[in-house]
């Protein structure tokens, strides 16, 4: 179940209660409950929440051309992101497809694998060429990021 879903079956959830409640002191107290459950799921279900989330969003901002963006999901520091950005553009790499096969968690909670398939071309290959790669995760300040 999706977080749309989610906040989707918990307002109908919400709403039904509320039409049964007599009272308007109670009703507000359904509201406002409803209102703090539903602001502790959107703060638990952040983007980059899980490395899979992250590796995601790196390859989406990939597959948008936006490298810099794709970018601030790696341990890179703000020079090397320059330079890399730089080279990605030179070599004219495109994402064209991606699939996120399997995400594995090291007991330790530090570290992670995301295996992802995915479909790029570049300057010396025209062709868009498929390809599978593990993509290696740390944690950085409690976040997820790709470790280059």
């Amino acid at each position: 179940m999706n977080l749309i879903q989610m906040y989707i079956f918990f307002l109908y959830f919400c709403l039904r209660i509320s039409l049964n409640l007599k009272s308007k002191i109670m009703k507000k107290i359904a509201l406002f409950v409803s209102t703090i459950v539903l602001a502790v799921i959107f703060c638990a279900c952040g983007s980059s929440s899980s490395p899979k989330a992250v590796v995601n969003d790196y390859y989406k901002a990939l597959k948008n051309g936006d490298f810099e963006k794709a970018l601030t999901y790696t341990t890179a520091k703000d020079e090397e992101i320059q330079q890399q950005v730089k080279k990605l553009q030179d070599f004219n790499f495109k994402v064209s497809d991606y699939e996120i096969l399997s995400e594995n968690i090291a007991e330790d909670g530090e570290n992670a694998t995301v295996e992802v398939k995915y479909t790029a071309s570049n300057a010396f290959k025209e062709t868009p060429e498929e390809q599978t790669e593990t993509v290696k995760l740390i944690k950085v300040d409690g976040k997820w990021k790709i470790n280059e």
